[in-house]
């Protein structure tokens, strides 16, 4: 039997222990893709560990470790950038609009028009970087933004369980 095989073998037997290990350090979803890495890495030595199920074991917690520290600073930065913009949701006393109004707003535009506003707006792009990330010329980043405000406009303007209303300049 060939170390491949082998190899094949027991990262075959053993994937629901070592998914249900990386469990620990990160969800379900990124367990598997933790697994997928480790079991890569191992699949694509030049030798075979002399312990392969230890190794796989030792690979899986590594590579779970790593990951959940990936997700702890991603969701400090999203939050730390959240926070910076926030203004543009907080709700004064001339304004009835709030955050989770136009947060569902938001949801119901098109994937296009949505990504567009939220560079614009909370990646605080100009219109040649945000045509430059979609690639799309500048005055097609700038219709889809303008058009994208308007359906915005819109759908916070429609009569729903809770009224909304836009101060307008």
């Amino acid at each position: 039997m060939s170390d491949l095989t082998r190899l094949s073998d027991l990262i075959a037997a053993r994937s629901a222990g070592l998914t249900l290990y990386a469990r620990q350090w990160v969800d379900g979803s990124s367990a598997e893709d933790v697994l997928q890495t480790a079991m890569v890495s191992l699949l694509s030595q030049r030798k075979m560990p002399a312990d392969p199920v230890a190794w796989m074991y030792r690979a899986v917690r590594n590579a779970a470790i790593d990951a959940a520290r990936a997700q702890a600073r991603r969701r400090k930065r999203e939050q730390a950038v959240a926070s910076a913009r926030c203004d543009w949701f907080e709700p004064s006393a001339d304004d009835a609009m709030d955050a989770t109004s136009a947060e569902a707003a938001l949801r119901q535009l098109p994937a296009d028009a949505r990504e567009v506003v939220v560079l614009r707006l909370w990646g605080d792009l100009g219109f040649s970087a945000i045509a430059n990330v979609l690639g799309v010329s500048v005055s097609t980043a700038h219709s889809r933004y303008t058009a994208a405000l308007e359906q915005l406009r819109n759908l916070l303007e429609q009569p729903c369980k809770t009224t909304v209303t836009l101060k307008r300049d």
